[in-house]
């Protein structure tokens, strides 16, 4: 009887070692796919669908790139959510290896204080690097206009408010010349707004804050949903065909008539 008892133990703790090992396993696996797919997203973000100026070099044009109905922007964001998992798996492999971790480790450091000191500290690094990209504030650096060829065709220095308002006024005064009938039009060809710096990555909110236009004005004027002012100017172009140039005239002639 006894030996029935003690057989019927063993028995279970080997299935239970056996369920921990295929839980290990099948955690393992997830990871090393998530792991890969992390790095296939970030291969399709560097090089396939790649930022606005290197995108107009190769397409020639004001285009957005999309895979599977996303765009790069998403596709980071794809990117995040996937890191997420792969860092709660990360987590869950720890806490399931938790007594081989502690016994490796008190045999690499010899002593609690040492122990306690090495943890703190990487338990400190580790939350600095997760939390510190939500409290920093990002450089203001100019903004540099690049043409398809690689050329630089202009800049907004500092991107300043003050600035922008000023290329706002250079370009109505631009168009009341064109207007009034002052200007030659061979001499003011077809970019009297071209010192306004507006790109298909920015959405119409972006360009009504840097410029103080009201989006409600601005999408009527370019006959698009006022809901839609979140989104992307390059996927609203593609979808209400209004051009980069009829954008900018119809910012001018807002400010102009407030």
């Amino acid at each position: 009887m006894v030996v029935s008892i003690v057989t019927l133990k063993q028995k279970m703790m080997t299935n239970r070692k056996f369920d921990k090992s295929k839980v290990n396993l099948i955690i393992d696996g997830i990871m090393l796919l998530l792991l890969a797919l992390m790095a296939g997203l970030g291969f399709l973000i560097k090089y396939e669908l790649v930022p606005g100026f290197k995108r107009n070099a190769v397409y020639g044009g004001d285009v957005e790139l999309y895979f599977w109905g996303l765009d790069r922007h998403q596709w980071g964001s794809v990117h995040l959510y996937i890191s997420f998992a792969f860092l709660f798996l990360i987590l869950l492999h720890i806490v399931l290896h938790w007594k081989m971790i502690g016994c490796i480790f008190r045999k690499m450091v010899h002593g609690k204080v040492p122990r306690t000191a090495v943890v703190i500290c990487l338990s400190v690094v580790s939350l600095f690097f997760f939390v510190a990209p939500l409290l920093v504030s990002p450089d203001i650096a100019p903004l540099q206009g690049r043409s398809i060829h690689g050329g630089h065709t202009g800049h907004l220095e500092g991107g300043s408010l003050r600035e922008a308002h000023q290329n706002i006024s250079v370009a109505s005064e631009a168009l009341a010349e064109e207007k009034a009938g002052k200007s030659n039009p061979e001499n003011h060809p077809e970019h009297a707004f071209s010192h306004l710096e507006i790109h298909g990555s920015m959405t119409v909110d972006e360009v009504c804050s840097r410029y103080s236009v009201s989006a409600n004005k601005l999408t009527k004027a370019l006959d698009i949903p006022s809901g839609l002012s979140s989104e992307r100017i390059g996927r609203l172009k593609k979808r209400y065909g209004f051009e980069m140039e009829e954008l900018k005239e119809a910012i001018v002639e807002i400010k102009n008539h407030n």
